[in-house]
């Protein structure tokens, strides 16, 4: 008998439920655009029914492709799962440790947690996953991460959740800058002289925006970006001061900048997330306790 639905139409059909476009899941499939509307149009020929409708420029699901989604998404868990397996046999026995990351924590606090899981338990095998907090997130609803770490909340129904602290704001600025032995800065001080900041869309910008409006000031740094690496640099070569969280302070701290606290009312939450179904491990419970452990010796940490 033939399957109805093949692994390869699986992975379009969710990824044109993430993105909407034929398009841009046929570039995220490794599919060309031609090849990927006629593996659809094949697909729905062979199940007799629409699977999505299209609304403005976007593809959206129908009653039929909605139904088929939580299928579809457990399915390409478990063939991830045993592709995983697939991969691991013959090394202890198949464990190995799959944590999923936002970048922030992934180049802050992550690496002495994985030093000293490597040092307590040698042979166990483990992958770090990057991406956004969304990512992470969709990463654990489909089993494909053993735990995830990501900033902002992570409460979904079908994921094990919790906080383990509240980050605040920091200012890092260079060995030489005027603030470099100062205790704390404030958010006047920070609108009194050109910034670095994130962008608003980003947890980090929202937040920084959120304390500066809340001041009574207007969010206006004197130059916006994208990536914590990026202001790092910017704030190296001697742009000014940039402003992180708490975890990525300790990132800039490595470059040889010094994080300095601003003092908010404002914070961003670090949590974990993972599999309702599946529980968390004994590496992963070793990796959340050595984390919390990092975050309490953050300066401006709430736990």
């Amino acid at each position: 008998m033939k399957n109805i639905m093949r692994p390869r139409e699986m992975e379009l059909f969710a990824a044109i439920c993430r993105t909407g476009s034929v398009t841009q899941a046929a570039a995220s499939t490794g599919l060309s655009q031609p090849g990927a509307s006629a593996m659809l149009k094949e697909l729905e020929a062979r199940l007799n029914t629409p699977l999505f409708s299209r609304r403005w420029r976007r593809l959206e699901l129908t009653v039929a492709g909605r139904a088929l989604l939580p299928e579809v998404t457990h399915a390409l868990a478990a063939l991830d799962a045993v592709d995983k397996l697939a991969q691991s046999v013959g090394h202890r026995h198949g464990q190995r440790l799959i944590l999923g990351t936002v970048s922030a924590t992934g180049a802050s606090l992550l690496p002495s947690a994985l030093r000293e899981l490597q040092l307590a338990d040698p042979d166990l095998a483990v992958v770090v996953r990057v991406g956004t907090a969304a990512d992470v997130i969709e990463m654990a609803i489909q089993q494909r991460i053993d735990l995830g770490v990501v900033l902002g909340s992570g409460a979904h129904e079908h994921l094990g959740f919790e906080k383990i602290a509240e980050l605040g704001l920091v200012c890092v600025v260079r060995p030489d800058h005027a603030w470099a032995r100062r205790a704390s800065v404030s958010v006047d001080d920070l609108v009194a002289t050109p910034y670095i900041g994130h962008s608003r869309h980003l947890p980090v910008g929202a937040l920084t925006s959120q304390a500066v409006e809340a001041a009574g000031n207007i969010w206006k740094p004197a130059i916006e970006v994208m990536q914590f690496s990026v202001a790092c640099a910017l704030t190296h070569a001697g742009c000014g001061p940039a402003v992180l969280e708490a975890a990525t302070g300790e990132y800039a701290r490595r470059l040889g900048l010094v994080p300095i606290p601003l003092w908010t009312e404002q914070t961003l939450s670090l949590s974990l997330v993972w599999p309702l179904a599946r529980g968390m491990s004994g590496g992963a419970r070793f990796v959340k306790d050595a984390l919390t452990q990092a975050a309490a010796n953050l300066p401006n940490t709430l736990l």
